[in-house]
């Protein structure tokens, strides 16, 4: 005959001991693996730096003296071409039959903004508030209408205007005018 061990019968209090012990290994045994996981996690590092922004002033343009081809002769015909030179303030007839007294006045503006910052610029002359005088061409610091430069260390620049005139036979014999638009901006 073989013997075959019973299963022990635990009582009331034996069963909740028990189970009391197994929730204690279970919480133990989870909090244990919540430490490891988080041990395992922190191979992760931080690091701190700083963000900088350096606020520089605005751009700003004023005027010295406004673009003047001062006094020409209409033409007895046709059409008489004539030059406001940016850099010296000369006027001289380029074409057609005509005469400038060359007593005109470059344009000038002075540019203040960051110190030795780039720029770009562009000038524009509207239309003169009479008839028979159109602009051929207006220059800034050459012979065009835009460019660019560096504003020197002390965060100015000077800009120069002229450019070209047409003049026809029957232009109205009055002091005429026109806007001049210079425009800057940071490149």
């Amino acid at each position: 005959m073989q013997w075959k061990a019973l299963p022990r019968r635990y009582s009331d209090t034996e069963d909740q001991a028990l189970n009391k012990n197994k929730t204690i290994w279970i919480v133990v045994a989870t909090a244990l693996y919540m430490i490891l996981a988080v041990t395992a996690g922190a191979q992760v590092v931080d690091t701190n730096g700083t963000a900088s922004v350096d606020v520089q002033p605005a751009l700003s343009i004023s005027l010295v003296t406004s673009p003047n081809w001062g006094k020409v002769v209409k033409p007895a015909a046709g059409t008489a071409r004539y030059k406001l030179d940016y850099a010296t303030g000369t006027v001289s007839l380029v074409s057609g039959d005509g005469y400038a007294f060359n007593d005109g006045q470059l344009g000038e503006y002075t540019v203040t903004g960051a110190p030795s910052a780039p720029i770009s610029f562009s000038v524009a002359i509207g239309s003169f508030d009479a008839s028979g005088v159109s602009v051929v061409a207006s220059h800034i610091n050459g012979t065009t209408d835009t460019g660019t430069g560096t504003l020197d260390i002390g965060g100015s620049y000077d800009l120069k205007v002229g450019g070209i005139l047409d003049i026809v036979s029957t232009a109205t014999v009055q002091v005429q005018t026109a806007t001049v638009t210079v425009t800057i901006d940071y490149q």
